[in-house]
């Protein structure tokens, strides 16, 4: 919520009278107006578990591919079938913490963005601009013809993941648990780079495969850059 609050999307704050102090209450009530409730009627407005707070928002801005990629990205996240509300908030999350310019959903064979995903994210999903298309296969061909190089995460990948140079402008995807990235996204990437493994079990969850390959993104980054 304060993320949300900081982005400018909360109109009003509705705090049960009960609720204990909280420094994030006090940030709250200087961005939106909070309105002290008891702690019933809060509990009618957000049934379940609402821990003393809700918020009335304003609708999240829904980007356009071509909005995002008028900002000239030089780092995106495409998921692929990512079904599981807690890996896609885990790897929108990742993707803001690496410093990712915007995510790629597919409007069909994706997990919404529910409030569990939103919660999994931990306030990146609202900080993180988040483009909804009809495909991957034809949203890769427009990120190509922007210039940006489309690498997906494969377990059979032809190269590991350090061999590849992200220090240019790139779009990552990443596919869900199981069938991974689908075979006609594959084949439209410039690349398929996979994350090598020591163990027994043969690959990574891939919220945690998302998080290792854009910490490498940062790795290589911080390198080109230098000391600072």
């Amino acid at each position: 919520m304060l993320e949300a609050a900081r982005a400018g999307r909360v109109i009003r704050v509705y705090q049960a009278a009960s609720a204990g102090h909280d420094p994030r209450l006090e940030e709250l009530a200087k961005l939106a107006r909070v309105e002290i409730v008891p702690a019933e009627k809060l509990d009618a407005m957000a049934p379940g578990v609402n821990q003393g707070v809700a918020a009335e928002l304003k609708p999240r801005r829904e980007w356009t591919l071509k909005q995002l990629l008028e900002t000239n990205p030089s780092l995106l996240v495409a998921l692929d079938s990512i079904l599981d509300p807690q890996n896609l908030g885990a790897i929108l999350r990742s993707a803001e913490v690496a410093g990712s310019d915007g995510a790629i959903l597919p409007e069909h064979r994706s997990a919404p963005l529910s409030p569990a995903a939103v919660k999994a994210s931990s306030g990146a999903s609202e900080l993180l601009p988040i483009a909804k298309v009809a495909g991957l296969p034809s949203a890769i061909a427009d990120i190509k013809r922007a210039g940006i190089w489309c690498v997906a995460l494969d377990a059979r990948g032809e190269i590991p993941a350090w061999e590849f140079d992200f220090t240019q402008r790139v779009c990552i995807v990443v596919g869900g648990e199981g069938a991974g990235v689908h075979r006609l996204v594959k084949e439209r990437c410039d690349a398929r780079v996979r994350l090598p493994v020591a163990g027994h079990v043969a690959s990574f969850n891939a919220s945690a495969a998302a998080a290792a390959l854009l910490y490498e993104v940062m790795r290589q980054r911080a390198i080109a850059r230098g000391p600072t």
